[in-house]
């Protein structure tokens, strides 16, 4: 005797593989994730260059991914912002 059926129909299976689907993955806009995409290497090969030029937080984040470079910025500005003894802007600044 084998194990009981999990779905009664082929139709059911793929519901429920299309909502697993829907549940773990994001759907986006090319062109927003191209230009994106850019935007990194751009800060990757500014970084680059300004480490080459002797800024030395650029030769202290600088690294050969985009994704460890965001990481060492993210926490070399965390960092600098624990150890400030000024208090926070109110305002933000948008980009």
């Amino acid at each position: 005797m084998g194990r009981p059926r999990q779905y009664n129909s082929g139709a059911e299976r793929q519901r429920a593989f299309r909502a697993r689907q829907e549940a773990t993955t994001r759907r986006v806009d090319r062109r927003a994730l191209d230009g994106l995409e850019a935007r990194l290497n751009r800060l990757q090969a500014a970084m680059w260059a300004a480490a080459d030029a002797g800024d030395e937080t650029a030769r202290q984040c600088g690294a050969a991914g985009v994704e460890t470079i965001l990481e060492k910025l993210t926490r070399h500005f965390a960092d600098r912002a624990r150890a400030s003894p000024l208090p926070p802007p109110d305002s933000k600044q948008e980009s």
